[in-house]
């Protein structure tokens, strides 16, 4: 004959589970509760529209595991009718549609439901589908348009050639690269309270400032200048500039390849001044390895993600507030990549 036990911890946990619980488990909570109280199997299936046997069961698998016997054991449920759906999915999403046959651009749940139909006498519903590409690792995101990248015939010269620079331990090396910041807000997500979109006012006409950047990636030393425009001219400025920072000694600075730094102007300039040379990226690369591009990233997340400057005026004035704190230690932390990394290797 079934005998339960319990002490006083145990029957509050009971209790809660009888008040808090969903469904079945409560109800089993209230037979173990009920027996306690010395009903009967009886009485209690009698009470609780159950049979004998049901409540006898519980009542058991209360005895040997606790509150968790209460509770269902997981289930398999309903096997799949294509075990392969998600390699199919798999196979054909990551082909455009024009790869076979269709006018369609890309994929939609409607079409790839068609091809599966046809092409492969596989019917589901759309939220299988729609489960099937999810676990196939497919999102319903935007694309992102991209310029198309043609190969750098000079691609490993110049990457031996930034290694040469690198690696010499008299020579200073700078990065440099120049960046737009605009009155016109950038958009960032950010938390948001539900139903309350934030709305960011427009300056109404946009403006922008140009802003060359520079930094030493041996001692982390910054320089900027803003301007108003964009131009060779403005960049021969920039670099007379560095020239002066660094009396003596050969400067390397690296540049992508931008109109701005292969002008015959520039190039004219670099003739008369030796002393300073320019160092090209291979095409395509200078976000990744240009560390100066960090520095543009931050500058515009922490200024201009979503806040609209009026006048460029208040713009000028926040950019010079913000490299006042921009210290030698932090420049290196932010623009750390393998360019600062390697030049720092050979200066240590």
């Amino acid at each position: 004959m079934l005998r339960l036990t319990v002490d006083d911890t145990q029957y509050a946990e009971l209790r809660q589970v009888a008040r808090r619980a969903v469904g079945r488990v409560s109800e089993r909570a209230h037979f173990v509760l009920l027996f306690l109280q010395e009903y009967s199997s009886s009485q209690i299936g009698d009470l609780m529209g159950y049979n004998k046997a049901t409540v006898e069961k519980w009542l058991e698998s209360y005895a040997d595991h606790g509150i968790a016997g209460l509770y269902d054991a997981p289930r398999s449920g309903r096997p799949r009718r294509c075990k392969h759906l998600t390699g199919v999915v798999q196979a054909q999403a990551g082909q455009p549609p024009r790869n076979y046959g269709y006018l369609h651009a890309c994929w939609t749940v409607a079409l790839l439901l068609c091809h599966l139909r046809d092409r492969f006498h596989i019917t589901v519903s759309r939220a299988t589908l729609r489960q099937a590409l999810k676990r196939a690792g497919f999102r319903w995101t935007r694309p992102k348009l991209v310029l198309p990248r043609r190969p750098d015939p000079m691609n490993e010269q110049k990457r031996a050639k930034l290694a040469q620079v690198l690696a010499d331990p008299h020579a200073t090396v700078i990065a440099a690269d120049e960046c737009d910041m605009h009155l016109l807000p950038v958009l960032r997500a950010m938390w948001q309270r539900v139903g309350q979109q934030l709305r960011v006012i427009t300056p109404g006409q946009n403006a922008k400032r140009a802003v060359f950047g520079a930094v030493n990636l041996r001692t982390g030393k910054w320089f900027h200048e803003l301007s108003v425009r964009k131009r060779g001219v403005e960049f021969i400025h920039f670099l007379a500039r560095l020239l002066a920072a660094y009396p003596t000694g050969l400067i390397y600075v690296i540049v992508d390849n931008a109109s701005i730094h292969t002008s015959h102007a520039v190039r004219a300039w670099l003739a008369m001044n030796a002393r300073l040379q320019l160092v090209y990226l291979p095409t395509y690369a200078g976000h990744k390895l240009n560390p100066v591009e960090k520095v543009w990233w931050a500058l515009k997340d922490d200024l201009s993600a979503n806040y609209s400057f009026r006048k460029l005026a208040e713009l000028d004035d926040a950019i010079r507030r913000y490299f006042v704190g921009f210290t030698e230690e932090a420049a290196l932390r932010l623009a750390n990549s393998d360019t600062v990394r390697a030049a720092r290797a050979v200066a240590a």
